[in-house]
């Protein structure tokens, strides 16, 4: 603070609002959107109560809308989702030019500390002055599209801003199908994109230019979230000739090596040798075989399956679907445990098959798709007590999820249901409570140690639509409530619980045969699972 003959900056007055209370309009948003039934009036009522309970620079004309400007909007969820992150965005506006204009007032001060006695401070009030006036007319700008934005809904721009900033995930994003089309990338999209870009991205391209980039750019578009399942699976199951083709001809390599040592063992490193080489020679071929099951496996006869990614190094990735969950009327996806690598896949996959059948008992009329979902690094056992690996997987399955969305072809919104068994459940339970959210209508969480929640509102999702089951003879029982939040089948959890056989006694460590059954044919939870991906529950 300046006193006396003590110079003064002379800053107009700051804008009178409070981004706390601003926030605290957008949350009422946020808990409109999530209690309405889709009443108008409701909507119109609290639009206008949040949009009041901020600075009159914006709302001046948002209270005095017309109520059948705002009854006419047709998707309540959408609209109060970004009235929400606009208002969160205006917040922010504000608080980045306050803090800019705190700078300003620093540096005036600092240089008036600094000056020598009597030394002008004209040409640095005047530079100041000129660069604060540039970030309060910027405000002003904002103010403005703020108001636009709440009154006449999302624009391209607006969308491009937020999403940049992090004030709507890519969950939401996808809600604003009309004004997404202009937020395409200059040239080839990356993974970063969000999946509906991607999307409009691919069918802004004519068939030659579609095919061009397939040419060009196959190892992109395999495991790019977005692309169609279709030119997906085409380009992974060349991926998977060529990697078969490579491990057939290191296969023999190896053979040979293994055959020299074995004629060395009369050398004194010999055996050891051989010993080495038999064992690469193991590891390769146990590739090579899950590779050639898999190929045979989408070849079958009858098969309609789709490969939506392979990577078969390390721990890798595998992705199939069993049916086009771009056409299907109702998408799982299968979200593995402890354990898990690209080599799981035929494993998956046969689970996969059971619940698709399983849904197609409960509903026979309705087109099913059950995806195998091998996309993240799952833990070995030391790690599962940890959520390093749940928190890892966190965007791989929002993103996937997202991208099922955006590629769905069918007018009608498919129901779409994610299933995490063991350590997967809680990857589903980290994805569902993170920004970037989890894009389904239902959860399933069998033989689960935890999703990271005390209970199931936690995930974002009505308890009603989180289901949960766990075999009595699960050892998993005896590990809930320790390291990753309440136990989804106790009634504090608030979950639908659900039956599941008792499963066998014994078995394997540390869990036990029960853990591995929930897919068993025959079995009460297979059966309430395919009700559920089938919508019947």
């Amino acid at each position: 603070m300046t006193t006396g003959s003590t110079p003064a900056l002379g800053l107009p007055g700051d804008i009178d609002a409070d981004p706390a209370t601003i926030r605290s309009g957008a949350e009422s948003l946020v808990e409109l959107r999530l209690s309405l039934t889709g009443q108008t009036e409701e909507t119109d009522a609290g639009f206008r109560s949040s949009a009041g309970e901020f600075t009159d620079l914006v709302a001046w004309d948002i209270t005095s809308a017309a109520a059948d400007e705002l009854i006419l909007w047709e998707d309540t969820t959408r609209d109060l989702t970004y009235g929400a992150a606009t208002l969160k965005q205006w917040a922010q506006d504000i608080e980045d030019y306050r803090a800019k204009r705190a700078n300003i007032e620093d540096r005036f001060n600092t240089a008036l500390s600094e000056r020598v006695a009597e030394e002008p401070v004209d040409l640095l009030k005047e530079m100041l002055l000129e660069e604060h006036q540039g970030y309060w007319n910027t405000l002003m700008e904002q103010a403005e599209e703020t108001s636009d934005s709440l009154r006449n809904g999302p624009s391209a721009d607006a969308l491009a801003r937020m999403a940049q900033t992090g004030l709507l995930t890519g969950t939401q994003l996808s809600y604003f199908g009309d004004s997404y089309p202009g937020m395409l990338p200059d040239d080839l999209p990356s993974p970063d994109d969000h999946p509906s870009t991607v999307n409009t991205w691919w069918h802004s391209l004519d068939e030659s230019e579609q095919q061009q980039v397939i040419e060009d750019h196959p190892d992109l578009l395999r495991d790019l979230d977005g692309v169609p399942t279709t030119v997906r699976d085409q380009l992974n199951r060349d991926h998977l000739d060529e990697e078969i083709d490579r491990l057939e001809d290191e296969v023999a390599e190896a053979e040979q090596e293994r055959d020299e040592a074995m004629d060395s063992l009369n050398d004194s490193s010999g055996g050891f040798g051989a010993y080495n080489f038999q064992t690469d020679l193991t590891d390769l071929q146990e590739e090579l075989d899950t590779l050639t099951r898999l190929h045979e496996n989408l070849n079958a006869e009858g098969a309609d399956r789709y490969l939506l990614a392979l990577d078969p190094n390390d721990r890798g990735r595998a992705i199939v679907s069993n049916g086009n969950p771009d056409t299907a009327d109702n998408v799982a996806t299968l979200v593995p445990g402890t354990t898990t690598t690209w080599q799981s896949v035929n494993e998956q996959t046969d689970r996969a098959d059971q619940l698709l059948e399983s849904a197609t008992t409960a509903d026979p009329n309705t087109d099913h798709a059950v995806i195998s979902w091998i996309g993240y690094d799952a833990p070995n056992i030391a790690e599962a007590a940890g959520t390093g690996r749940a928190e890892g997987a966190v965007d791989e399955l929002s993103r996937f999820q997202d991208g099922l969305r955006a590629t769905h072809e069918n007018t009608t919104r498919s129901n779409n249901t994610v299933i995490g068994h063991s350590y997967g459940s809680t990857v589903v339970g980290h994805t569902a409570q993170s920004e970037a959210g989890l894009n389904a209508d239902e959860l399933v969480l069998v033989g689960s140690p935890g999703t990271n929640a005390q209970h199931a509102s936690e995930l974002g999702f009505l308890p009603e639509n989180v289901h949960a089951s766990t075999a009595k003879n699960d050892g998993i029982t005896g590990l809930t409530d320790l390291t990753h939040g309440a136990d989804p089948t106790s009634p504090e959890f608030g979950a639908t619980v659900f039956d599941s056989d008792e499963g066998s006694e014994g078995g394997p460590w540390p869990l036990g045969a029960a853990h591995s059954e929930y897919f068993h044919e025959d079995t009460a939870s297979l059966e309430h699972m395919g009700e559920i991906i089938a919508g019947r529950h």
